[in-house]
């Protein structure tokens, strides 16, 4: 005799049981069918208001949906009703990620894994929060778990090896990257990550193998899978073509786009058409601290004329407490610290505090939250400094450039509007701090008598094209050395040997190691010329060894990237050290060496220029800025599109 299962029924009308009921509503939720499980969930809690896997997936749905406030709402009651279910605590944690809300997300996977220590995809998420959180040594360890519990973790084996990365443990995070690709042959992040590592440390026959790899499965594949295996930061700095730059970033733009198109809120801005006595301008950046950024930026935010701006910094790096925190926290208006904050939260507040203008320091460059940019906080959104190329993206309204570094032909490869400011578009410091040191050669191992060339500029800007000219300069100037400034021990080694390669004594590189701001450069000194690197020309750098009065030989080239010491060049007054083809670049190089007057003339006229020329003028450049800040303004208040901009010189 069969026996008749008492299941919960959901009232005389309906007589679903319960369990089934549910049953049916994850399936349809798992197919993507959210209307429908949605109601079923709903129906169930009119009968069962406290049923605690109706009310989580219910917010599972709130989630997707983008009502954030909602599935908040719901998952924490979820969890009030059943605090020792990992899934409900996995699951809300992932709510906070999606949000960029690190903090709260580690808390809720630490929970998950605390009640069930096995619980893979707690573990991995939890080290993907710490990894963008900043806790590298803390997120590798919560992905080596995973991968105990799970070898085949394609997945972790690629986080894994971003922590490695941003730690400086090249050859460990290329491990990683490798291990990944040997589970799935074209997992497009490790392939991407795994190319800009190989290009770090110059191991050039890799990336030729890569790359040849890469091609025969893109041949089968459509042009969106090709740009898929590529980040925009790898693309500018690889390809110096500015249709495949634009490709890609559209693509990574339009992603973005996406994954924060399901939040809220939307923001309106029909109440700022209006003209208005200060203007406020935000910048936002993860780089206000000891970094590249800063150096430039540092005397910039105090210059600002505070009758008609006023100045905002919303940071989301680290607090190093350096003199480039500190200095920067005093000259702007306000400092908002949103390390901790969620895309949602951070944006909300810059359109509750009335931005006009978001100025974005970062764009795809490592730690960059163009998510904050995409949900659309300020009528007005501008690309500058961080990221030399297009964001491709429709949330961008302006790129602060300059007609050297992006010609006006090149302007359909650019989704943003060019601001073309008078000079060169790079803020330099006016006022950087050399330190005051007496050193010589022989104190960094460099041969007192000969020539120095340099090149500080990292070892993802070299390519094979650029040593091989240099390695001829060497062999043009037979008392000469290559001063040199690379990340890895591994790229030392490969640099010697293709050095020795191409016939030249691997004994002529030297590699220096890093150095505080100001004593590095005052070892810039002691080189006799700078040779700049091709695709991805120094930026920085380039400004650096000017600072130090430097000679900088550049080669011309045609993207964005590649035209940047152009630009720098010409702004202190020496369009002379500027080459368009790579046996002027050579020829140049050997010159100067044979020619001790002209090289010598040189550095005099860089002597004079440094504080009469536009490169070094901060102020000036601050006036400029503002000329276009405003002028942008004018637009959006006529109501009209954003359009092309030119400062003019006055």
């Amino acid at each position: 005799m069969s026996r008749k299962r008492k299941g919960k029924k959901l009232g005389a009308s309906g007589a679903m049981d319960m369990d089934e009921a549910l049953h049916s509503a994850l399936k349809y939720h798992q197919k993507g069918r959210l209307d429908k499980a949605e109601r079923i969930y709903r129906k169930i809690l009119r009968h069962y208001p406290d049923q605690p896997d109706a009310v989580h997936f219910l917010g599972l749905i709130a989630g997707q949906l983008g009502n954030l406030d909602e599935a908040e709402l719901l998952m924490r009651k979820a969890i009030k009703v059943l605090p020792q279910n990992a899934i409900y605590h996995h699951n809300f944690g992932t709510l906070m990620k999606g949000q960029g809300r690190w903090k709260e997300a580690i808390h809720c996977y630490q929970k998950a894994v605390e009640i069930d220590p096995g619980y893979v995809d707690a573990h991995y998420n939890m080290g993907d929060a710490l990894l963008n959180h900043g806790n590298l040594r803390h997120a590798i360890s919560c992905f080596q778990k995973a991968l105990e519990l799970k070898p085949d973790f394609a997945e972790a084996y690629t986080n894994m090896g971003n922590a490695f990365q941003d730690l400086g443990e090249l050859d460990e995070a290329i491990a990683c990257y490798k291990k990944t690709l040997q589970l799935e042959p074209y997992y497009p992040e490790a392939y991407c990550q795994l190319f800009f590592l190989l290009k770090e440390t110059c191991s050039w026959e890799e990336i030729e193998g890569l790359e040849r790899e890469l091609d025969a499965f893109v041949a089968n594949s459509s042009d969106v899978k090709r740009v898929d295996f590529e980040s925009p930061f790898v693309s500018v700095a690889t390809y110096a073509r500015p249709d495949r730059n634009y490709a890609v970033a559209r693509l990574w733009s339009a992603n973005i786009a996406q994954e924060v198109s399901r939040f809220g809120p939307r923001f309106s801005f029909d109440d700022r058409r209006r003209s208005k006595r200060r203007i406020t301008v935000a910048y936002l950046s993860s780089d206000f601290h000891d970094h590249a950024t800063a150096h430039l930026m540092l005397s910039l935010f105090g210059l600002h004329n505070r009758n008609e701006f006023e100045i905002l910094c919303y940071s989301y790096g680290k607090d190093d407490g350096s003199v480039y925190r500190k200095r920067i926290q005093h000259d702007c208006d306000g400092f908002i610290d949103v390390a901790h904050k969620g895309y949602c939260e951070v944006a909300e507040h810059i359109h509750e505090t009335m931005v006009d203008i978001l100025v974005d320091l970062k764009g795809y460059t490592t730690g960059g939250r163009m998510q904050i940019a995409a949900l659309r906080p300020a009528p007005i959104q501008v690309s500058y400094l961080g990221f030399p190329g297009t964001t491709g993206a429709d949330f961008m309204d302006y790129i602060i450039a300059d007609r050297i570094v992006v010609p006006e032909d090149q302007a359909p490869y650019y989704s943003e509007k060019l601001v073309y400011l008078p000079h060169c578009y790079q803020v330099n410091d006016h006022a950087q701090v050399i330190a005051e040191k007496k050193w010589t050669k022989t104190y960094f191992g460099l041969p007192e008598d000969g020539m120095v060339f340099c090149s500080f500029n990292q070892g993802y800007k070299i390519d094979p094209t650029m040593f091989n000219v240099w390695m001829k300069i060497l062999e043009g100037v037979p008392d000469s050395v290559l001063w040199l400034f690379v990340k890895s021990k591994t790229a030392e080694k490969n640099l010697k040997q293709e050095a020795e390669a191409r016939g030249v004594n691997p004994e002529r590189l030297f590699f220096a190691e890093r150095l505080p701001k100001q004593d590095h450069l005052a070892r810039l000194a002691l080189a006799d010329v700078a040779l700049d690197t091709r695709i991805y020309n120094g930026h920085t750098t380039s400004s650096d060894c000017l600072w130090a009065r430097v000679p900088v030989i550049a080669l011309q080239g045609s993207h964005f990237a590649s035209r940047v010491s152009s630009s720098i060049l010409r702004a202190i007054g020496l369009p002379e050290l500027i080459t368009k083809s790579l046996a002027q670049y050579e020829s140049l190089s050997v010159r100067l060496a044979h020619k001790p007057d002209e090289l010598q003339a040189i550095e005099e006229k860089i002597a004079r220029n440094r504080s009469k020329a536009p490169l070094f003028d901060t102020a000036r450049f601050v006036k400029y800025l503002e000329k276009a800040y405003k002028e942008m303004w004018e637009i959006f208040v006529a109501g009209e599109e954003p359009r092309h901009i030119a400062v003019a010189e006055t």
